[in-house]
């Protein structure tokens, strides 16, 4: 049996709205970030298993500052700490967050 799909093909108006994140300039990645990462999902966080994302984001930033003072930025375990950060956070949050620890006004850790 020959049997055919109805096609509909969106007005050229809406086509118009979809490309134009491709208009967008590229974002900057930090060093050390690998974009396969952002991909992937950061692994289970077991006290807030069930809420909102924003306390894991939260931890994972501050757990990757504290393993960089002890081991240095670059170790594969301070890696993959900012790598689950970086997927977790908005960028704007990392960014308001990075300008307060230069600031000394960071409310976690220093």
């Amino acid at each position: 049996q020959n049997q055919t799909a109805d096609w509909t093909f969106a007005s050229d108006e809406s086509v118009k709205m979809s490309t134009r994140a491709m208009d967008m300039e590229p974002v900057q990645l930090p060093a050390g970030i690998n974009p396969r990462a952002l991909l992937s999902t950061p692994t289970h966080y077991a006290p807030t298993p069930n809420q909102n994302q924003t306390k894991h984001c939260f931890a994972k930033y501050n757990e990757f500052f504290r393993c960089a003072r002890v081991h240095g930025e670059e170790k594969a375990q301070c890696l993959k700490l900012k790598e689950a950060y970086f997927a977790l956070c908005p960028l704007e949050w990392i960014e308001k967050w990075d300008e307060q620890r230069e600031a000394g006004t960071f409310p976690g850790p220093q």
